[in-house]
């Protein structure tokens, strides 16, 4: 038997989840405290697990995280259905945050989206480390973004893990002593990751290029001055992925992370939310990436 969500059960979880508690929520809803309760309960049954691990103190469950990004989704398509019914649109301007790598890959398929779901949205898009980006959702001066952790880090909610590998020219690079590196600029986990691995062998380094632009780092390395670590998503035709065979020390993976600031946003901030949600459930999965011989 088909099993339906109920979306004002959704709504009440992500309050509870937005807002850090019920008594929160329940202002928030306009509804008595007892009542959001007992829709999170409702919720809980019908999925058949506990979203909501310490009512105290509003923790979610390893399953409430899974399922808070895609209970927006549902609230935001349920309210968008409901506004296009009465002939009402969507109307705003959703200010995003990306590191430069993300943009070509990502925000193409979000763009084409929106330009069809919601035509009078606005978008600005603004380019930068994550670390930065952070900083710029928790000022208010973007809506939201997508941003690059490590694994076990916090900031945001996972959406997708990439595997993050070392590129070169040619295997011959690797071989130079020291070895000559192309980093991001402070701030970014793909400079963190590499150095924390070079850090663990015995292989000298040297930085022979930095840049905060991923075309500046794949110029430089496709010219044969260095190696970098990215993810597949960036990975040129001309360049190779090097591991162990090569002397390179493996790297681990990445997180992107959607992260924007607690409690209730504008109906166009959730709708650009809906489709990046979207997009990257769309998109490939990880990559699995061949190692030059």
């Amino acid at each position: 038997m088909m099993i339906d969500l109920d979306p004002s059960c959704l709504r009440a979880f992500l309050a509870v989840a937005d807002e850090g508690g019920f008594t929160r929520a329940a202002h928030l809803l306009n509804r008595t405290q007892s009542a959001v309760s007992m829709q999170i309960r409702r919720l809980e049954d019908v999925l058949g697990t506990k979203l909501i691990a310490d009512r105290k103190k509003a923790t979610l469950t390893t399953a409430g995280e899974r399922v808070l990004e895609h209970a927006r989704r549902i609230v935001a398509l349920n309210d968008e259905v409901l506004g296009r019914a009465k002939g009402v649109d969507i109307t705003g301007r959703v200010r995003i945050g990306t590191p430069d790598d993300y943009i070509a890959f990502f925000l193409p398929p979000v763009l084409r989206r929106l330009s069809i779901t919601h035509p009078q949205v606005e978008i600005e898009v603004r380019s930068s480390l994550s670390a930065d980006l952070i900083q710029q959702v928790d000022k208010g001066h973007i809506d939201f973004a997508l941003v690059t952790r490590l694994p076990g880090l916090d900031g945001g909610v996972t959406i997708r893990r990439e595997p993050l590998v070392w590129v070169a020219a040619n295997e011959a690079v690797a071989q130079k002593r020291p070895l000559p590196l192309a980093l991001f600029s402070v701030g970014c986990p793909f400079r963190d990751a590499a150095l924390t691995a070079l850090r663990q062998s015995d292989v000298p380094w040297r930085v022979a290029y930095e840049s905060l632009s991923t075309a500046s780092i794949l110029a430089a390395v496709s010219e044969g001055l260095a190696l970098a670590a990215i993810t597949p998503l960036s990975l040129l035709p001309n360049l190779k992925v090097l591991g162990p065979r090569h002397g390179m020390i493996e790297l681990p993976g990445v997180e992107i992370a959607l992260y924007g600031p607690r409690g209730v946003v504008s109906p166009a901030t959730q709708a650009v939310k809906a489709s990046v949600m979207e997009a990257l459930a769309g998109s490939r999965p990880e990559t699995v990436v061949a190692v030059a011989a």
